[in-house]
Formats: C-alpha cells, sequence, structure tokens
C-alpha cells in the first residue's frame, strides 16, 4: 500500500467522520471512502489509486476555491500536505543507510559531498 492510503487508514481510526485531503504532487486527492463521499457534493473524475481504493481529486492551484466549497456544504476536511514520515522511520531510515554505504568518504571532493547530501534530502522528501 502506498504511504498516503497508510495514512488515510490511520487517521480514519482516530476520526471516521473528517474527510482527508492529501497533498500529491501537485494535485490533491481524496482515497478510499472519503472519494465516494466528496463526489455526493462535488464531481471529481474517480481513477484507480491502487488495488484497494480509488482517488479523486484537483489540481494545487484550486485548492482554496474547493476549501471554501467544502466549507459552504458543512464538510469536516482535513488537509494533509506532508505525510510525517516519522510514523514509518524504518523505511527511510534504510534507504538513506544503504545510499550512504556505497559512498567513499576518503574520495570524496566537498562539491561531491553537497551533491551527495541534496540526494539525501531527496530520500527524506519522498
Amino acid at each position: 500500500m502506498s504511504k498516503i492510503y497508510d495514512e488515510y487508514l490511520k487517521l480514519k481510526e482516530k476520526d471516521k467522520n473528517r474527510l482527508y485531503l492529501f497533498k500529491s504532487g501537485k494535485f490533491y486527492i481524496f482515497v478510499g471512502d472519503d472519494c465516494d463521499i466528496i463526489n455526493d457534493y462535488v464531481v471529481l473524475k474517480k481513477t484507480n489509486f491502487s488495488n484497494e481504493t480509488m482517488k479523486c481529486g484537483f489540481p494545487e492551484n484550486v485548492l482554496d476555491d474547493y476549501l471554501r466549497v467544502f466549507k459552504n456544504h458543512h464538510l469536516n476536511v482535513e488537509v494533509i500536505k506532508e505525510i510525517n514520515l516519522l510514523n514509518n522511520p524504518t523505511d527511510i531510515v534504510n534507504k538513506i543507510n544503504k545510499y550512504v554505504k556505497t559512498l567513499d568518504l576518503n574520495q570524496i571532493t566537498p562539491i561531491e559531498a553537497l551533491n551527495h547530501l541534496a540526494k539525501i534530502k531527496e530520500l527524506l522528501d519522498e
């Protein structure tokens, strides 16, 4: 399952009445049952998100417009702009550990070190 869907399931355990809107790249998406519920109020194209569930959403540049619509319908929508990697730190630690082990720190220039730090930041942002 994806990080978004895993987080969705965790959040639904805490508050099943809230709808969760996730930032995914340049879009905001609803997944799972929230996708069906939101389509009772706003028609958004539904597509497969995974084998388990569907998704629907809209581009990030129209977020405020949709939030206004959700508010007008008295919908309890929470925007999740990023998923906290601390919920599952093992995956990211393993990725970084694997990457760092490939480096020969005795043979690296300062510029190469900065490039490697940028790569590690990318892994953290995934």
